[in-house]
């Protein structure tokens, strides 16, 4: 499966993990983990990644990137997973 373990799935497009490059890969947007967290734990509402053109919005629970929207417990679960998958430090 060349490197890319699927993680999750928000609105029926696969969420996948390449553990080698530490990036989650959805809906043609690639985008580096340690990013994405600190976009995710950042008191701010909005979030963005200017040369991926993507904005992340939390509001109440949910998750926009871009046009897709999940929730963040379903984020949490797909982050669960990548933390199984990375190797000890």
């Amino acid at each position: 499966m060349d490197g890319k373990i699927k993680i999750g799935e928000i609105q029926g497009y696969d969420v996948l993990y390449i553990p080698e490059k530490d990036i989650v890969f959805c809906k043609n947007t690639a985008v580096k983990v340690p990013i994405l967290d600190r976009i995710i734990k950042d008191s701010k509402d909005i979030g963005e990644i200017p040369e991926k053109n993507l904005t992340i919005i939390k509001d109440n629970g949910t998750l926009t990137f871009g046009c897709l929207t999940t929730t963040y417990d379903a984020y949490k679960q797909m982050k669960k997973e990548i933390n199984k998958l990375k190797p000890l430090k």
